[in-house]
């Protein structure tokens, strides 16, 4: 099976980014450390240059659906769904977009 690539866009209410990431990259250390099957779990941010609403972007990258699935089962995944809704940190539902490579390159490391 090939590799699975997509974008998650979590859209923090007001004055809760930092919290978020903070969570994120708790789940990060989990994820680098204890799933191999993860090959890419990086973490962005971006703020609108007009309103200062904030998004953060995930850009993760998994070897086959097994390993996505197993990210998703995950406790440490679990436990980051439930203390962003139980803080309440989330404006509106995270979007996955799953991506088609069709070109290009990504380094030239």
């Amino acid at each position: 099976m090939s590799q699975i690539d997509l974008v998650a866009i979590i859209s923090p209410k007001e004055g809760k980014a930092e919290r978020v990431a903070e969570l994120l990259n708790e789940i990060s250390a989990y994820v680098k450390a204890n799933e191999p099957g993860t090959l890419k779990y990086e973490i962005h941010q971006e703020t609108n240059q007009k309103s200062g609403a904030v998004e953060i972007i995930m850009m993760e990258s998994y070897k086959d659906k097994a390993a996505i699935v197993a990210h998703g089962a995950s406790e440490q995944f679990k436990a980051f769904g439930k203390k962003v809704k139980d803080e309440d940190l989330i404006a509106k539902p995270m979007q996955l977009k799953f991506l088609k490579n069709v070109g290009g390159f990504s380094s030239r490391l």
